[in-house]
């Protein structure tokens, strides 16, 4: 009798595999998971910006020489390096610069005012979650500078405080 048993279990443990395997093969396209849309193969994290205006973007579809800037507006070394850029910006000319931070729109604006840059064509201020930025580049000090290719490839990374010299090198 255990043997019939244990028989009738294994059949039904069988059926109901094969029933799986064939149902999940069967799925229609609008029961199957969605398919992540495929951006351009770069190196650009997936992050989503929100510029001084409002408009918003995705730092992996920027297009262009980029140059990521994770920064806090408070930050004593943050500021330096702003203030080092500011005065090298003639450098940074074939760049667009995007300064990230998850300091407030009004905070945004008014560090661009104050370090000059607000007036710089290539040079964008834009807000990022914590957890948004977390996910996408992990827990960073600042500042941080990212240097892409316009392809966007990451050329150079710099974590902390750098001298300007040693950005400037990889431009």
């Amino acid at each position: 009798m255990k043997k019939i048993i244990f028989s009738v279990l294994a059949v039904l443990v069988v059926v109901a595999a094969i029933f799986y395997l064939v149902s999940k093969k069967n799925a229609s396209p609008e029961q199957a998971a969605p398919a992540v849309a495929a951006g351009p193969s770069n190196d650009l994290p997936w992050l989503s910006l929100t510029q001084l205006d409002g408009t918003r973007l995705t730092a992996h579809s920027l297009e262009g020489k980029t140059i990521l800037v994770f920064f806090q507006p408070d930050c004593d070394h943050c500021q330096r390096e702003t203030k080092q850029i500011r005065e090298h910006i003639d450098a940074f000319k074939d760049y667009n610069v995007y300064f990230v931070s998850d300091a407030t729109i009004p905070q945004l604006s008014k560090f661009a005012v104050e370090y000059e840059l607000a007036a710089s064509n290539n040079v964008h201020f834009t807000h990022a979650t914590p957890d948004d930025i977390y996910n996408a580049v992990g827990g960073i000090q600042v500042p941080a500078v990212f240097v892409f290719s316009d392809k966007g490839h990451l050329i150079k990374s710099f974590i902390g405080e750098t001298p300007i010299e040693q950005i400037l090198h990889y431009l």
